[in-house]
């Protein structure tokens, strides 16, 4: 019988029963305690199985996917960059080839001053100086700094020389140095060999004036001069067409 008169449906009160009574009781905090604890570890549960990492297998299943692509893409990607290369050498020494003869052209009558083009046998960009292939002919080689070997930056770039620029009309031509031929430095090929032109034939007339690059081996395989000159090796050569 409850204390108001009334009676009891004979149901236990329940231990820990979330009332402000049982809250306040030792017993009813331990059970809140135990509870929210609970609740804490099966968050933590499913928080660490939906943020677990790749399992071993998974992992290594992956490498080897990654690295059968690689090794296919591979050949592809060495392919493109070799031809992207011979393209760009190929490319730079017709430019090279071009600015020669509009050059070549315009400072008719001075070639002979004192370093001027006519007293040179080889003109060369920056880079390294090549090797000698099977073939090729060691007047390619000279160093820059020998007697007869200039750059061509001097003479295509920034006048060095100091040829004219407003010499007296000639036929129905002015001539003159209008550069620059080539907007910047002449640098090297894109295996870092330099560029070279056996200018001593252009001062000749009797053989043929190319610009040479020694290509992917780095070997000159060319012969220096010649009416006709064709590439040794995997040399890249461009004709220097003569001035009109």
């Amino acid at each position: 019988r409850r204390p108001d008169g009334g009676r009891s449906h004979g149901l236990p009160a329940r231990v820990g029963a979330e009332t402000p009574r049982g809250r306040d009781t030792p017993d009813g905090q331990a059970l809140v305690a135990m509870k929210e604890d609970n609740v804490m570890r099966t968050s933590a549960t499913h928080l660490l199985k939906s943020v677990r990492g790749f399992t071993i297998a998974e992992m290594a299943m992956m490498l080897t996917v990654t690295t059968i692509v690689a090794g296919a893409a591979a050949p592809a990607v060495q392919d493109y960059v070799a031809q992207a290369r011979y393209t760009r050498a190929l490319h730079d020494a017709r430019a090279i080839a071009t600015a020669v003869s509009r050059f070549e052209g315009d400072v008719l009558g001075q070639s002979a001053r004192a370093r001027g083009w006519a007293t040179f046998d080889l003109l060369v960009g920056e880079g390294a100086t090549p090797g000698l292939g099977a073939g090729g002919d060691r007047l390619w080689l000279a160093p820059l700094g020998a007697a007869r070997v200039g750059l061509l930056d001097e003479h295509l770039v920034t006048n060095a020389v100091g040829y004219s620029s407003n010499p007296p009309r000639q036929a129905n031509f002015i001539r003159g140095w209008h550069g620059p031929y080539i907007e910047s430095g002449i640098g090297p090929d894109p295996w870092g060999n330099r560029y070279a032109i056996n200018v001593k034939a252009l001062a000749d007339g009797g053989s043929c004036t190319v610009v040479v690059s020694a290509g992917p081996n780095g070997k000159i395989e060319t012969t220096y001069d010649g009416a006709v000159i064709v590439p040794g090796g995997d040399d890249l050569v461009a004709l220097v067409a003569p001035p009109r």
